[in-house]
């Protein structure tokens, strides 16, 4: 019997696509983590030989930014999905709910996809989806009244900031549960048993940083985001 861990996701005569390779390569490297994402693996998976990715990617990096790009294209149909009619949310909102909505849309996909998460977050992937993206957030802060100069660096702010802590809390949800539980637990077997005398406001703050969560953290920057960006809007633009 064939083990299935190797099983080929292809079967005989099946096309083999762009579309199907970044499927197979998205599901892998999620179930196995991202270190297991070699042609090879990849190859026993679907059940041919590593070298016909070549005819679709130059190499596995472009590979990688085409599972990147896959990612965000769920966060935008998740977008799409939640609004009316599947309205274009930039030409239908205001622009902090765009905002807000995006970065739903973006810790969902930490909650759902934290290891292939982990893999892109920092890359840019160039592809369709990302464009969009793109567009859809300069769309939303252009009319602000602002210089582009001033636009395209909130835009980045937003994003990046968005991005990083996304990344760090889905490298953290990719750790063997022993360790995530370790760290976890450093707050209240460590912080909290410091000498007051030594450390008396990290005593006195213990409960509270027990409590704090990424997702916590996560929302809080996107309220401070959007703050900072409407204490830069004109005040005759500003509703």
């Amino acid at each position: 019997m064939q083990d299935p861990a190797t099983a080929p996701a292809t079967t005989p005569g099946t096309a083999l696509s762009a579309h199907h390779i970044v499927t197979t390569a998205l599901d892998l490297a999620e179930r196995e983590g991202p270190a297991a994402l070699t042609m090879r693996r990849l190859g026993r998976e679907m059940g041919v030989d590593a070298t016909a990715f070549y005819r679709h990617f130059r190499d596995k990096d472009e590979l990688v930014l085409a599972i990147g790009d896959r990612m965000i294209g769920q966060v935008l149909a998740d977008l799409r999905a939640d609004s009316p009619a599947n309205a274009d949310p930039a030409a239908s909102e205001d622009w902090r709910d765009v905002l807000r909505r995006i970065a739903a849309a973006l810790l969902g996909q930490v909650h759902v996809r934290p290891a292939v998460f982990s893999m892109v977050f920092a890359r840019t992937t160039g592809g369709p989806s990302e464009r969009q993206v793109v567009e859809m957030i300069l769309a939303a802060l252009a009319p602000l009244g602002l210089p582009p100069e001033r636009v395209v660096l909130l835009y980045r702010l937003f994003i990046d900031t968005l991005l990083s802590l996304g990344g760090m809390s889905a490298t953290v949800r990719t750790l063997p549960p022993e360790i995530i539980e370790k760290d976890a637990s450093a707050w209240s077997r460590v912080y909290a048993g410091m000498p007051h005398a030594d450390f008396p406001a990290t005593r006195e703050h213990a409960t509270a940083l027990v409590a704090v969560t990424d997702d916590s953290i996560y929302d809080a920057a996107v309220d401070s985001l959007i703050f900072f960006i409407e204490s830069q809007v004109p005040t005759d633009r500003r509703s």
